[in-house]
C-alpha cells in the first residue's frame, strides 16, 4: 500500500470516531427574548414576564411594529416561581421553544418586586454563562409586565426601542445615567452601596398592544423615561425627579452634554427665557477631615453655548454675558443641593461621595463603616461651579431686541 493512501485510509478512520456537536441548540428550537421584566405576585412568588420575538413576523423594510401579515413582532408571557431560576423554568410548562437570553437588552424592575429587594436576580446573572451584564435596568412605578406589553410605534422590536431611548438621553441630557447589570453590581459592591436607576412609564391613555392601535398619526399612549429610582442595597428607598438626578449626574462627573434653561437677567425677570447648552462638564472632588465629621468640595466646570433667548439683551457686552453666566451657576449649585438633599433625605449616596472618603482615609472608614450612614449625614458639601459661555451663536443680538429695531425703523 502506497504513502498516500495509508494516509487517505488513516484520516478516514479517524473521522469515524469523531462526534458532532452534542449540545448544539438549533435556531428555530429558541425563544429569542429582547427584553424580561420581574414582579411579585399576590402571593408572594417572583412573577418574570418575557418579551419574546416572532421571528415571522419581523420585516427589514418594515419600519414600523408588525410586519406586512400585520402580526405583531413580539409576544408577552409570565411565569411564577418561589425563586426566580424556578421561575424561568416554569416556562418549559407553556413555551414551545427554550428561553435563549443572549440578545436580551431590558430588564424592567417592577415598583414591588424593587422595595423588596432584586439581589437575588443579580446572582442569576453572575451565576449563569447565557445572561448578559450588558443588560440595561429600568424601574417602574408599577408593575414591570405591562411595560413589555407596549408596543413602539417607530421600532419594530420594544426591548431593542428601550435600549436605543436610554443611550439618547445618556449623551444627549445627562439626566439619569444608562445603567447596566455590571454597573449596578459595582456599585452595590462600593462604600456607597446606591445607585440612580431610570423610571420608565407608560404616558397617556389607553396601552398599545396591537397594531390596529399603531395605524393612526397619533397613538394613545407612549414609553418614556420618568423619574430616577433611589436603590439602595439592590432595594427601592426613594425617588427623585429627573432635574435632581441631573444635579447627581454634575457631582458625579457624569455629564455629557444637557441643557439648562435660565433666567437671563435676574435684576429684571423672574422667568426663564433663555437655555445654555453644556458642551462640556468636569467635576473635581475635594475631601476633607474636621472634628470628626467630613467636608466635601465639588469644583465644576462647565462649557457650553447660548442655544435660546427671549432677552434683547446685547450680547456683545461682557457684562451681559458675564450675568447671563452667573445665573446658568446659580441653576446648577441649585440643582446639586437639592439633588444632595433628596439624597440624604435617603440615606442613599448616590453621589458616590463615601467612595472618596474610603480613598482618602481608608483606615478611618474601616473604623466607621459600621456606622457610614451617620457618617453621610453629617458630610457638608460645599458646590462651586464656574460657567463658561464660548458661544452666544449665528447672532450678536437676541430676536427681541431685532423685531423691535425694525419696527422703530
Amino acid at each position: 500500500m502506497g504513502r498516500s493512501r495509508r494516509i487517505i485510509l488513516l484520516l478516514g478512520l479517524s473521522s469515524a470516531l469523531l462526534g458532532g456537536c452534542w449540545d448544539r441548540t438549533e435556531l428555530n428550537e429558541l425563544a429569542i427574548t429582547s427584553a424580561a421584566a420581574l414582579d411579585v405576585s399576590k402571593n408572594g412568588e417572583w412573577t418574570l414576564s418575557f418579551q419574546v420575538v416572532i421571528p415571522s413576523s419581523i420585516s427589514a423594510a418594515a419600519g414600523t411594529a408588525g410586519g406586512p401579515s400585520g402580526q405583531v413582532p413580539v409576544v408577552v408571557y409570565s411565569t411564577e416561581g418561589e425563586t426566580i431560576k424556578e421561575a424561568t423554568s416554569e416556562s418549559y410548562m407553556e413555551a414551545p421553544r427554550k428561553l435563549y437570553f443572549g440578545h436580551n437588552s431590558i430588564l424592567v424592575i417592577g415598583e414591588d418586586a424593587a422595595k423588596k429587594g432584586f439581589s437575588q436576580i443579580v446572582d442569576l446573572y453572575l451565576r449563569n454563562s447565557d445572561s448578559r451584564e450588558t443588560v440595561s435596568i429600568l424601574v417602574a412605578s408599577g408593575d414591570g409586565r405591562s411595560i413589555l406589553e407596549q408596543l413602539l410605534s417607530s421600532e419594530t422590536i420594544p426591548g431593542i426601542g428601550l435600549e436605543r431611548i436610554l443611550e439618547k438621553q445618556e449623551r444627549y441630557l445627562s439626566k439619569i445615567p444608562n445603567v447596566r447589570m455590571y454597573d449596578l453590581i459595582k456599585k452595590q459592591l462600593s462604600p456607597g452601596r446606591s445607585i440612580l436607576i431610570p423610571e420608565i412609564i407608560i404616558s397617556g391613555g389607553k396601552e398599545v398592544t396591537g397594531i390596529d392601535q399603531l395605524k393612526q398619526t397619533t397613538v394613545p399612549s407612549k414609553l418614556r423615561l420618568g423619574r430616577a429610582a433611589i436603590i439602595k442595597e439592590t432595594k427601592l428607598v426613594g425617588w427623585m425627579s429627573d432635574d435632581e438626578a441631573l444635579g447627581i449626574s454634575f457631582l458625579s462627573d457624569q455629564v455629557n452634554s444637557s441643557t439648562i434653561p435660565f433666567i437671563s437677567n435676574p435684576e429684571k425677570k423672574e422667568a426663564k427665557d433663555s437655555t445654555f447648552a453644556v458642551s462640556n462638564s468636569k467635576t473635581r472632588i475635594t475631601v476633607r477631615q474636621s472634628e470628626g465629621k467630613y467636608n466635601v468640595t465639588a469644583d465644576i466646570k462647565v462649557d457650553g453655548w447660548l442655544n435660546e433667548t427671549g432677552s434683547s439683551c446685547n450680547l456683545l457686552d461682557p457684562e451681559t454675558i458675564r450675568k447671563m453666566e452667573e445665573s446658568v451657576k446659580t441653576e446648577i449649585v441649585n440643582m446639586c443641593k437639592r439633588a444632595w438633599a433628596a439624597s440624604k433625605k435617603a440615606n442613599a449616596d448616590v453621589a458616590g461621595i463615601s467612595e472618596r472618603i474610603y480613598r482618602k482615609y481608608p483606615k478611618q472608614w474601616k473604623q466607621m463603616e459600621q456606622d457610614r450612614e451617620d457618617v453621610f449625614k453629617k458630610i457638608n458639601l460645599q458646590v462651586n461651579v464656574e460657567v463658561n459661555m464660548k458661544k452666544v451663536g449665528l447672532s450678536n443680538k437676541g430676536y427681541n431686541k431685532l423685531s423691535k429695531k425694525e419696527q422703530e425703523q
